[in-house]
């Protein structure tokens, strides 16, 4: 009898949902970057900090809520005359957009291949992205606090954004209407 009772309650925690935990993303070990076309020709690279958010994941490391937000006024392409024209109102207009969100609305598949939907509000304009992740390890620290690792990546139009901008000299863009972005991120437990 015991023995078939102890056989139901192992069936019952594995049955059992994983628990959720909340997390902080930690900013210094995390980072956006993103790349776009220059003149039809190359691509330029830059990087934007990202200086806050929450992850609420299940012990399995899959997450089902993430809110995270960007400081476009500190973005860098190791150029500051770019730096400072990607800042002005003829892109990012920073001085009034000075940061962008993602919240998710939906995460589905498993911590190795996740597709995450979700609102990108940037430049004033909010619109649905879907990012594609995937979780790169989890640790726990001497502290007892747990570290997961992700990376995710989507791609979007500018334009979609209100970034119209062509300047378009000898009929090629300034910079391309595709930006791909790159995120890197680690998260600890609350």
């Amino acid at each position: 009898m015991l023995r078939s009772v102890l056989a139901a309650a192992f069936v019952v925690m594995l049955a059992a949902p994983a628990l959720a935990a909340d997390y902080t993303v930690d900013p210094a070990h995390t980072l956006a970057t993103f790349t776009v076309t220059h003149l039809t020709i190359s691509r330029v690279n830059g990087k934007i900090p990202v200086t806050g958010g929450t992850v609420t994941a299940n012990d399995a490391g899959m997450p089902s809520a993430i809110s995270t937000t960007l400081s476009v006024k500190d973005l860098n392409t190791e150029e500051p005359d770019r730096d400072k024209d990607l800042r002005s109102p003829r892109w990012f207009d920073t001085d009034k957009y000075p940061t962008m969100t993602f919240v998710s609305k939906s995460i589905t598949g498993t911590p190795q291949a996740m597709q995450i939907a979700g609102d990108l509000t940037f430049h004033g304009v909010t619109k649905p992205v879907t990012l594609t992740g995937k979780e790169l390890g989890k640790i726990t620290d001497q502290r007892g606090r747990t570290h997961i690792g992700y990376e995710a990546h989507t791609t979007f139009d500018r334009r979609d954004f209100g970034l119209t901008f062509a300047g378009a000299p000898g009929g090629n863009l300034i910079a391309g209407y595709d930006v791909t972005v790159d995120l890197n991120v680690e998260i600890i437990s609350k």
